[in-house]
């Protein structure tokens, strides 16, 4: 028969201990103000007490931290079960809480005293607290209750339920000021909450307060607004090699994928945005309203990488992952509590691990993203020679082809949105076509996917390209000799004609394909191979022209 003893815990060293898991002081507020969005505040408001006689670059310079809401508010047992270590609380599904350790670990980690007042349905709570001086002499972790003071008391009055979170006897661990953290706040609040922010009428409040003779005055405020890093609401529908404009981030990639320690369970979904380059936001042909969308894009090495929300909180800001120094290619990967165990979330819920499986699945689900993304910063470094697209070549073989499928992709999963999209996408092309100069052919073609394009940039002779919902398409160069010896010559729509394009439009899909699929060698290596294959076919071809002009001769 086995037995039990109850070993001492250190209670003031536990404490210590959660308070040095990771976090920036701008990460240790957010983490309090998750417990305002379980709450289902509508007013949030983050108030940085000033020290008498500091300014707000002094470093060290914050007398107290508050965090002010107006949710649904806790009783006296409610307020008790949150100051617990590890609190046995029963979250709701999707809940941005997880250990029951994130009030405490974030509140030491900015202060020696954590404050609670709550108002519910029975009137405004005492203050009960966590103060870490007690703890210490005490040796036994355990709460204080002292009479709520009028100012705190004020804070609430004008709501009907809310709860107030005061750190005191602030901690000062590296040299940060009160005009840092509201930069950070400010930077990464909006993207962090974006889903919150965005759900309705909330208000989300930055405010630097002085106190002087015992009142207070607000000497800073800052509204925190929605931003998502992705500007997926801006964004064109899918990038077109051949009439990219430079001006607007595109979406490439809108899908999810299975759970690969749970393949019957809930899905991960990915959205990728690729983007112009920032120099753009200088080039004397945009006006000063393009000009400004793109500086307001921050296209950066800071903003490039994988964005990871749980439960529609970011947790993980631009991660790198295999990307290197790809400025222009952002993603977002949303996944719920459900996902925790395969992405390894930490206590501070900042910090996650990528599987090396999860790894394998974003790098071919990307691969295609990737190339085009360094495709669009060549067309932002080769502007005064985009891509024109006559729009009449090619149409009879998209016509005749407009049910013609790829290979099933078994790597990215279904996308039950695809057909509404692409619908969306078709009600749109037409505005396109009008700033790009581009035409159909006739109404009819407006509403047939284009496999195969015709435009005049570069040397080769055809490349293939990606439309996000429809797949492959192929882009055929009217610069190349073939076309000017051989295509011009033939008759649109000709059987001739059209047999030809189907060969470079099979081209086309074999190559997006075996970069997508072909798991056995990294989707960098693939692009190079086809690139150098791209390269040396078009030679050939041009060389061949050069010899073979005079099968071509009118008189013939």
């Amino acid at each position: 028969m086995s037995s039990f003893e109850v070993l001492p815990i250190n209670a003031d060293r536990i404490c210590e201990a959660i308070s040095k898991i990771g976090y920036k002081p701008s990460s240790a507020i957010l983490d309090i103000v998750d417990n305002s969005v379980v709450a289902n505040s509508d007013n949030i408001t983050i108030e940085l007490h000033m020290k008498e006689g500091k300014s707000l670059n002094n470093v060290q310079n914050i007398n107290k931290i508050r965090v002010i809401d107006d949710g649904i508010g806790m009783n006296k047992e409610s307020i008790k079960k949150a100051l617990e270590l590890g609190s046995n609380v029963n979250y709701q599904e999707n809940s941005l809480s997880k250990y029951g350790l994130g009030l405490k670990s974030a509140g030491f980690s900015l202060g020696n005293r954590v404050e609670v007042v709550s108002k519910h349905s029975d009137g405004i709570s005492e203050t009960y607290f966590l103060d870490r001086n007690i703890i210490k002499e005490k040796d036994k972790f355990g709460y204080s209750v002292t009479d709520t003071d009028e100012i705190t008391t004020e804070k609430l009055e004008g709501y009907d339920t809310g709860t107030v979170i005061t750190i005191n006897d602030i901690v000062y661990t590296s040299r940060v000021s009160a005009a840092k953290i509201i930069k950070d706040l400010t930077e990464k609040a909006g993207v962090s909450y974006q889903e919150y922010l965005a759900s309705g009428n909330k208000t989300f409040k930055i405010k630097v307060i002085k106190v002087k003779d015992e009142s207070e005055s607000v000497e800073k405020e800052k509204i925190i607004n929605p931003k998502d890093m992705l500007f997926w609401d801006e964004c064109y529908e899918s990038f077109e090699k051949e009439n990219y404009d430079c001006k607007k981030p595109c979406k490439a990639l809108d899908t999810d994928f299975e759970n690969p320690l749970d393949p019957e369970g809930e899905k991960i979904k990915i959205q990728v945005a690729i983007f112009p380059k920032d120099s753009m936001k200088n080039y004397l042909g945009f006006n000063e309203e393009e000009q400004k969308n793109i500086d307001k894009y921050n296209v950066g090495l800071k903003n490039s990488g994988f964005y990871f929300y749980r439960n529609g909180r970011l947790i993980k800001w631009g991660e790198k992952l295999f990307l290197g120094r790809e400025f222009g290619f952002r993603a977002k990967i949303l996944f719920s509590s459900h996902h925790d165990e395969l992405f390894d979330v930490d206590v501070s819920k900042q910090h996650l691990t990528v599987s090396e499986e999860i790894l394998k699945i974003l790098t071919n689900l990307v691969s295609v993203s990737r190339g085009q993304s360094k495709e669009i910063f060549k067309k932002c470094d080769n502007l005064l020679k985009s891509a024109k697209n006559s729009g009449n070549e090619g149409s009879e073989f998209n016509a005749n082809n407009s049910v013609l499928e790829e290979e099933e992709d078994d790597v990215l999963g279904s996308n039950s949105d695809t057909i509404k999209e692409r619908k969306e996408f078709l009600e749109t092309e037409s505005e396109k076509l009008k700033l790009t100069g581009d035409t159909y052919e006739d109404e009819e073609d407006k509403d047939t996917f284009r496999r195969v394009r015709y435009w005049e940039e570069g040397r080769n002779l055809w490349e293939s390209a990606t439309d996000r919902l429809e797949g492959t398409y192929v882009l055929i160069n009217k610069l190349h000799p073939f076309y000017d010896l051989v295509l011009s010559k033939l008759e649109k729509g000709s059987p001739e004609r059209q047999s030809i394009e189907a060969l470079f439009h099979a081209l086309a899909v074999g190559e997006n394909q075996t970069i997508k699929k072909f798991q056995a060698i990294e989707p960098d290596i693939a692009i190079q191979v086809f690139d150098k294959f791209s390269r040396a076919s078009s030679h050939h071809i041009d060389n061949w022209v050069n010899n073979n002009w005079s099968l071509f001769d009118d008189e013939n």
